[in-house]
């Protein structure tokens, strides 16, 4: 169909965040217990400005930077597989999906505003937000409780099997040496509230505001879950995905749509006391940091960080050692 892949690439590693503590004894003891290390990958905002069926060689770079990396578990996606102005058609959706299946391990996306929020748009073809949000759960979660995406299967919880949450197979949880993690729907465009295009045929209606309330009520009681699981299995850290950046960054008043979500996020950094990560896409800048939450306490176990995208078509490095201090590493990699 497409896409020839570069033979050479070149990876480089740079930034570790965090340092590990020095093993001991007893961590040989607990690795032997089953508390291995490993990594993954994580994305979000690519591809961007490609039609579909159009080669596309910085992506295929990428892939091939990551299927090259063979400590890598899984790949993270933190959602907005298309730009806002690209058209929102089930060739779009298709194009994306035969490109996230070539990578060797599972892909695990949480939606972004450009595959559904957003398509009201003149430019995205003016269809109805809700109507592609229920493309997109046909396209990218057909199976609840399975990822289908990339070249390897992988079993997850999905919130869609607990009662009154069946429309959300999208949020997902699954553990790793006893790390647990955690993908949740929280879109960009102020969670779906703001208004649509002025200049579109597609009017929002009440049923645009009540998917919000029951989504954002969605994903404040599986964040609770996350942490009622790692608290239950003794998790040495938890890290969270989402696509929205919520407006952490120092100075940031808008908050809009996010408010209820980080402050139930912040109550359970608090209590849990263990590292946790929130990991976001949304304005393509990458950046690893230790923002404050809805109180704006500073909380040294929370860290955030934001990968790559649109046109920065790189990636980023998670290696996880649960008997570490900081349990996660994060490491750029820049890809030619």
């Amino acid at each position: 169909m497409m896409i020839s892949r570069y033979l050479s690439f070149a990876l480089i590693s740079v930034v570790i965040v965090y340092q590990p503590v020095i093993a001991t004894a007893d961590d040989d003891e607990k690795n032997a217990k089953g508390y291995g290390q490993f990594g993954f990958a994580l994305i979000g905002d690519v591809p961007y400005g490609v039609e579909p069926g159009q080669a596309y060689p910085p992506f295929d770079a990428l892939i091939s930077d990551v299927n090259n990396d063979h400590r890598i578990k899984w790949v993270l996606h933190a959602g907005d597989i298309k730009g806002g102005g690209s058209n929102c058609s089930d060739e779009m959706f298709m194009d994306r999906l035969y490109r996230y299946n070539q990578f060797n391990q599972p892909v695990i996306l949480t939606p972004g505003d450009n595959e559904w929020t957003d398509c009201h748009r003149v430019a995205a073809g003016e269809y109805q937000p809700l109507e592609r949000l229920a493309k997109l759960r046909e396209v990218f979660y057909p199976q609840p409780g399975s990822v289908t995406i990339g070249g390897k299967g992988m079993t997850v919880e999905t919130q869609a099997d607990i009662a009154g949450f069946e429309e959300f197979p999208e949020n997902v949880m699954w553990t790793n040496q006893k790390v647990t993690f955690s993908a949740i729907h929280i879109v960009g465009s102020n969670n779906a509230t703001r208004a649509f295009d002025p200049n579109s045929a597609v009017v929002r209606t009440q049923d645009d505001d009540d998917e919000v309330v029951r989504r954002t009520n969605a994903a404040i009681a599986w964040l609770d879950q996350t942490f009622a699981k790692a608290g239950a299995i003794g998790s040495p850290g938890v890290f969270i995905m989402i696509h929205a950046n919520p407006g952490l960054e120092r100075g940031s008043t808008n908050r809009t749509g996010f408010v209820e979500f980080l402050q139930a996020l912040e109550n359970h950094v608090q209590a849990y006391a263990k590292p946790v990560v929130l990991a976001h896409g949304d304005s393509h800048y990458f950046r690893v940091d230790k923002p404050a939450l809805e109180n704006f306490n500073f909380m040294p176990n929370f860290t955030r960080v934001e990968t790559f995208g649109s046109s920065r078509v790189h990636w980023v490095k998670v290696n996880v050692n649960p008997i570490s201090r900081n349990v996660f590493t994060i490491k750029e990699q820049i890809v030619e």
